[in-house]
């Protein structure tokens, strides 16, 4: 057989390696390390993969929390602390003053309470302010546990002396007036009333000012309160009188001379009457001639509360509200002369200041009387 000296083509194309030297020893302990590493890195790529992951997620969740939830939680910590510093000024101690005799209770109500003492006008008080047990009225629970005072009583500052007072006497304003927060004309106003105005007066201030309950509760001031105090019986009148004719001039006059007009018609309607008799007519003379005509009537005479007239059969008669003694006072004041006994000097007629009575008493407590 012959023999082929051609080299084998896979012995040519793939050599076997028969070499071993050092370079091929270091060759294939890299190949094996090699192999070696990538199989170790595998799971360590897999793990950066991971945190990587995981650090992404926070960042997009702080993120979303500080852009988002942070804002929600700073308006919420805001309406917090808001709703507490509310609270606060509502549950602050304070202190008032006490614009009457104010009652001081056992509880924060009027209805079923106990009264435990009395807190006199001006005194001051510290306690919390509350809402009453009704649900809608304020009161002021004692700083020293000791009670309850209803704010509609009390005030922010100290209230001014009252030299008069009117013991919340209820009066009618005969035209418009301004209300002052205080008895002083630069504090702020706090209305406007107009004639025709119910108010309810505490006193007069010894500045001259008056001061009224207001309807929700709280107090203002009038000014010119002297000038108030003359016309509280009503629209002021003049009265002019002579004690030695028993004359009035101005509108007295005017209404005497009205009743006098009355009065004789129904003379003038009783003489032309039939009666069976002289008797008869007699007695029909004596019942008109017992009898007073009375006109109510309500004006203000210097501070007085002129309240009547009355024009007797020979007497006329003027009645007042006050008192006996104020009423002499006021006329003396006017430059009358007047005695110990309340009577007028007077020549033939009798005129006199006294204590009303009989009917009279139903139209006042004084009659200044002139006449027979």
């Amino acid at each position: 057989m012959p023999i082929s000296l051609e080299p084998d083509k896979a012995l040519v194309q793939n050599p076997p390696r028969t070499d071993t030297g050092p370079d091929d020893i270091l060759n294939r302990d890299a190949i094996e390390k090699g192999e070696n590493i990538k199989k170790t890195d595998a799971p360590k790529r897999n793990w950066l993969v991971l945190v990587a992951a995981l650090g992404s997620i926070f960042v997009i969740g702080a993120l979303y929390f500080w852009l988002f939830i942070m804002d929600d939680l700073r308006e919420s910590s805001v309406d917090e602390v808001s709703g507490n510093t509310e609270a606060g000024v509502t549950l602050e101690a304070k202190q008032m003053f006490a614009m009457t005799e104010a009652n001081i209770r056992d509880r924060a109500t009027t209805s079923g309470s106990q009264i435990l003492g009395k807190l006199p006008r001006g005194s001051a008080v510290t306690g919390v302010v509350k809402l009453g047990m009704d649900g809608t009225s304020e009161w002021l629970e004692l700083s020293d546990g000791k009670g309850f005072i209803a704010v509609v009583n009390l005030a922010d500052t100290q209230p001014p002396e009252i030299a008069k007072s009117l013991n919340g006497k209820i009066w009618v304003a005969d035209s418009a007036l301004d209300i002052w927060a205080q008895p002083d004309t630069g504090a702020s106003l706090l209305d406007r009333v107009s004639a025709g105005t119910k108010l309810t007066l505490s006193g007069l201030t010894l500045n001259d000012y008056i001061e009224v309950r207001l309807g929700n509760g709280g107090f203002g001031y009038l000014a010119n309160g002297a000038t108030i105090l003359s016309r509280l019986g009503g629209r002021p009148i003049t009265i002019i009188f002579n004690p030695q004719s028993c004359s009035f001039g101005g509108e007295l006059g005017t209404e005497f001379a009205k009743i006098g007009t009355r009065l004789k018609s129904q003379w003038t309607e009783l003489e032309n009457r039939e009666f069976a008799d002289e008797e008869a007519r007699d007695k029909a003379y004596a019942a008109a001639e017992s009898k007073s005509s009375y006109v109510k009537l309500q004006r203000s005479f210097e501070g007085l509360s002129l309240t009547a007239i009355a024009q007797h059969f020979e007497s006329q008669s003027l009645y007042f509200s006050d008192p006996p003694e104020k009423v002499i006072d006021v006329f003396r004041k006017k430059g009358f002369r007047i005695g110990s006994d309340g009577a007028f000097p007077s020549t033939e007629l009798y005129a006199g200041i006294s204590a009303t009575r009989g009917e009279g008493a139903a139209y006042g407590k004084t009659e200044l009387g002139c006449g027979v």
